[in-house]
This record gives C-alpha cells, sequence and structure tokens, in this order.
C-alpha cells in the first residue's frame, strides 16, 4: 500500500496535489489519487486534457472526498475549491497536501485558519 492510500482515512476530507508538471499516468501520484477517486481521475483527463488545475469530487468510506490538482496555485481557485466543505470541517478532519512543489508555506497563508487541517506528504 503506498503512502498516499496509508494517509487518507475516514476523517479526510479533501486532497490538494501541487504538482510541478501535467498531470498524466506517469506521475508518481497518479495511480494513488485516480484509485481513491475510484478512476475519475482518468475519466477527467481523457474529457478535459491540457488543463492546468481541476477538482473532481469522488467517495472515500461513504463520504465527499474532494480533490483539486493544481500546477500553480491560485487564491480564486484555491477560495472556491476550500468553499466546497468548508463549513462541514470538525476538528477532527483533515486535508491531505501532496507537495511536489514545495508550495505548502504559500498554501497554508492563503488558507489561513483552517490551516490546522492541512497534512502534508512531499
Amino acid at each position: 500500500m503506498s503512502e498516499i492510500r496509508k494517509e487518507v482515512t475516514p476523517l479526510t476530507t479533501g486532497i490538494i496535489w501541487l504538482t510541478k508538471e501535467e498531470v498524466t499516468p506517469q506521475n508518481s501520484y497518479y495511480e494513488d489519487v485516480d484509485y481513491l477517486l475510484d478512476g475519475l481521475l482518468t475519466a477527467n483527463l481523457r474529457a478535459a486534457n491540457g488543463v492546468s488545475s481541476r477538482v473532481i469530487v469522488g467517495k472515500n468510506f461513504g463520504r465527499s472526498l474532494y480533490v483539486m490538482i493544481v500546477k500553480e496555485l491560485k487564491a480564486t481557485e484555491l477560495e472556491s475549491y476550500l468553499s466546497l466543505f468548508k463549513n462541514d470541517l470538525t476538528t477532527e478532519n483533515d486535508v491531505l497536501v501532496i507537495d511536489e512543489t514545495e508550495g505548502f508555506e504559500n498554501l497554508r497563508k492563503q488558507v489561513g485558519k483552517l490551516s490546522s487541517h492541512l497534512r502534508i506528504i512531499q
């Protein structure tokens, strides 16, 4: 089992994947993220190839799992993504961050008080 699959729990509400290159099946985290989304990442790539950021909503332990994949983090896109679930976050929920760009500190600044929910994989 991969590191990502071990880290995602029933309390994981979202995943933010800060990728350094376009997402393809050759990316190191692609297979795991696609697995967690029951193949929705592959379907999304086929439908919208060449997009620099994407949000996909799947299921995780019977609850919604909000996945944002982004090459260049933009405040407006991040705000829209967080608005999908921030009102439902409790102190127990987390958002897993896959950071290939070393942009975690910038992300923490942008999310403000929600930064306590972030867990990072580098």
